[in-house]
């Protein structure tokens, strides 16, 4: 059986309730999953070593969508280098159809169809980019998600879970074209998600720290435009606003698992938010509820 657990923190970068749809097709030794984003997400986490991971965009690209410094758009086939974590930043409305599936299953197909070439030094690759080789795949995970999503009583036919399996997973393999190119990043956009990420790396080791521009700028030896402009290319927002929206998401998580007599004011002082009144306002209006409402569910 594949599980498609995997250990990963998500963080919302707009305000409002998450709203995140996922609908599955599990299958033996594999999973179909479709995922609808209605806002956009900050992902980080690890994969699970036993499984293999297919991911392609199955709708228009909105905004950022950003796997380690790389910009994913719809001719991409990524997330395949188990040896590599998650580092995803999503845009909202977005739609995506990954196959999770067992390493020896997707090695057997291969060697039916003779493409030695995928092999472990393709997989680490992670993204391969071809203009127009895989839509076919696409428009056969389009129809499979409406068929999933509606529940459609097709699926219940005896057989039918192995059929999609093996009509799906030579349609993939043969996607692949033999010669592959480096996958095409600009670097410019690559080296201000270099300075975003430092810049998120440090936040995240001080948000019980005050944090200024002026430090970010001295601790990463640059300027404040280059910071806020690469800030804005990776998370659509400034360093200081990204900063405040860490630290709420820290609060979050510590009053989800606080005791009903913890102090809130204690809490919120903890992550830099001294001015009560402000914060409530602010947390309010990123996760559509009150402090007190969080702990007390």
């Amino acid at each position: 059986m594949v599980d498609p657990k995997q250990e990963f923190r998500v963080m919302q970068l707009a305000e409002g309730p998450m709203r995140l749809d996922m609908w599955q097709l599990q299958l033996d030794r594999a999973i179909f999953e479709f995922r609808y984003l209605h806002a956009p997400l900050r992902v980080r986490g690890n994969k699970k070593n036993n499984n293999l991971v297919f991911e392609f965009i199955l709708s228009p690209v909105l905004g950022p969508y950003i796997s380690h410094g790389f910009k994913i758009t719809q001719d991409t086939l990524y997330g395949f280098d188990n040896d590599r974590s998650i580092d995803l930043v999503l845009p909202a409305n977005l739609l995506m159809g990954t196959l999770i599936i067992n390493r020896e299953i997707f090695e057997d197909c291969l060697q039916v169809m003779e493409r030695s070439d995928l092999d472990d030094h393709f997989l680490a690759n992670n993204y391969i980019q071809s203009m127009g080789s895989f839509s076919s795949v696409q428009d056969y995970l389009r129809e499979l998600y409406g068929l999933v999503r509606r529940q459609d009583r097709f699926l219940e036919q005896p057989q039918i879970s192995r059929l999609i399996l093996e009509d799906y997973l030579p349609l993939l393999i043969e996607s692949v074209p033999h010669k592959r190119g480096k996958y095409r990043n600009p670097e410019r956009f690559f080296r201000q998600w270099q300075l975003a990420q430092k810049a998120e790396e440090y936040m995240l080791a001080h948000l019980d720290r005050p944090i200024t521009l002026k430090d970010l700028c001295e601790i990463l030896r640059s300027s404040k435009t280059p910071l806020n402009y690469a800030f804005q290319e990776v998370f659509t927002m400034s360093p200081m606003t990204y900063l405040k929206l860490l630290r709420l998401h820290a609060v979050h998580r510590a009053l989800k698992v606080a005791e009903p007599t913890t102090k809130i004011s204690d809490v919120a002082r903890q992550f830099g938010f001294w001015h009560l009144g402000r914060f409530s306002q602010y947390y309010r209006q990123l996760f559509g509820q009150l402090p007190s409402e969080t702990i007390a569910r």
